[in-house]
């Protein structure tokens, strides 16, 4: 790792039925800016809550033109069901699609899934768990089916564990941070008001700090964290836990 911070931007829950006119507005920012993305799709999006307009006939030629532009595919989840109350590693949420899941059901989503982005000319390279829900039947089950690297976790570098790469992802709107690699995960159907314009500001004045999936996994140490780093990182599971129970206690239809 390079000293001072570095950042990732990830855009999540691309699907055909995602808001298109919301997707284009934070795409357009990170093409001014050159960045490339970490773009998480749902390969076979059967979640309601993502059913936001009628699918966009042109959706998949316009993930193939950004892939071919420099940004990295991640498969997110399989079809963004959150249905089972299954014990997940990070524990954010009380569902989820995978945690709990039976291990051959896991690896039987996690292959289709890579089927139909592999048919769509996509070549994911690594997998982001719908509302950070998995446990080590999923992780398993990606190194079994050769997508070894996951975007999650609260550590401040990328680390090795369960046989996975993760990737740390800390935070959902931009925030300057003085050491570590952090990224910042951006849902464009529901992003505040003024996201759009704090991210630009965050990518023009972080310009040389914004770096890419493929520059971290280069650059990635390949080890476990030491016993300061997993102490700092469960803290800041913690304190997620905590902020993520006192939304659903706030806004129950959050999850």
């Amino acid at each position: 790792m390079k000293p001072g911070p570095q950042y990732l931007i990830r855009l999540d829950d691309l699907c055909p039925t995602m808001l298109q006119d919301r997707r284009e507005r934070f795409l357009s920012i990170l093409v001014r800016h050159r960045v490339s993305p970490i773009l998480a799709i749902v390969p076979d999006n059967q979640d309601p809550d993502l059913i936001r307009q009628a699918p966009d006939p042109r959706f998949w030629e316009r993930m193939r033109s950004l892939q071919a532009s420099g940004a990295t595919i991640a498969m997110h989840g399989y079809r963004h069901l959150c249905a089972s109350r299954g014990a997940s590693i990070l524990g954010l949420h009380d569902e989820s699609e995978f945690a709990g899941v039976d291990p051959s059901l896991q690896q039987q989503w996690i292959r289709s899934g890579l089927a139909i982005l592999r048919g769509q000319a996509l070549r994911p390279q690594l997998f982001v768990a719908p509302r950070h829900g998995f446990d080590r039947n999923t992780l398993r089950a990606l190194a079994e089916e050769g997508l070894g690297v996951l975007s999650d976790g609260f550590a401040s570098r990328p680390f090795s564990q369960h046989g996975i790469l993760w990737i740390p992802q800390q935070l959902w709107e931009p925030v300057a941070k003085e050491i570590g690699l952090w990224t910042i995960c951006i849902h464009t159907n529901t992003a505040p008001d003024g996201l759009e314009k704090r991210l630009e500001n965050f990518v023009s004045q972080q310009a040389a700090k914004v770096t890419t999936f493929n520059r971290v996994i280069a650059e990635a140490p390949d080890s476990p964290l030491n016993w300061r780093e997993q102490l700092t990182a469960n803290l800041a599971n913690l304190r997620a836990r905590i902020s993520s129970a006192r939304s659903r206690i706030s806004y129950p239809s959050i999850a």
